[in-house]
């Protein structure tokens, strides 16, 4: 099968894999960027830098299914199930492209388990800064917070000017 495919039938597919090395790359350097704006301690800076995220993230799960949909057609093509992921499709390429394909998917994977974990450094410092400035105010204002548990076992937090204004809905 792999003797059928020419240059035209596999070079979408190159191009669309090396544009998403590229965007990985960019919303890595947007974590990067989040992080240092988090050790700033400029919650505006963080604010706009994750809405710039957002957007990215948004975008890219754009590119990520336009992939996927190619990789179901060619697989359609091959008589393979539609389902399978493009490294188990490798087989169906001519044997000169498939350690370039494997070499794309693998770096791919690779900015993903980057891309996690930076996003989930950075999640970790934001909740620790959140915690640590609660407990400053909790300190200064001790009558002013009183924890609460929801229904989830999460802590909840409630100000008096909360309770109050509560009180009047």
């Amino acid at each position: 099968m792999s003797n059928n495919l020419a240059e035209k039938d596999w070079n979408p597919l190159v191009e669309m894999l090396r544009h998403e090395v590229q965007e990985y790359g960019g919303l890595y350097n947007l974590l990067e960027r989040q992080q240092e704006e988090i050790f700033k301690r400029d919650p505006q800076l963080v604010l706009d830098t994750n809405a710039e995220i957002e957007s990215y993230m948004a975008d890219m799960g754009g590119l990520r299914e336009q992939r996927e949909n190619f990789v179901r057609e060619m697989a359609r093509a091959f008589g393979a199930d539609e389902e399978q992921p493009l490294s188990k499709l490798l087989n169906y390429f001519p044997d000169f492209m498939q350690p370039m394909l494997q070499a794309l998917v693998d770096e791919i994977n690779h900015m993903v388990r980057r891309t996690r974990q930076k996003a989930r450094q950075n999640f970790m410092l934001l909740s620790r800064t959140m915690e640590i400035n609660h407990e400053t105010m909790q300190r200064l204002q001790p009558g002013n917070y009183n924890k609460t548990y929801s229904k989830r076992g999460r802590v909840g937090i409630k100000t008096q000017a909360q309770s109050r204004y509560q009180a009047f809905v």
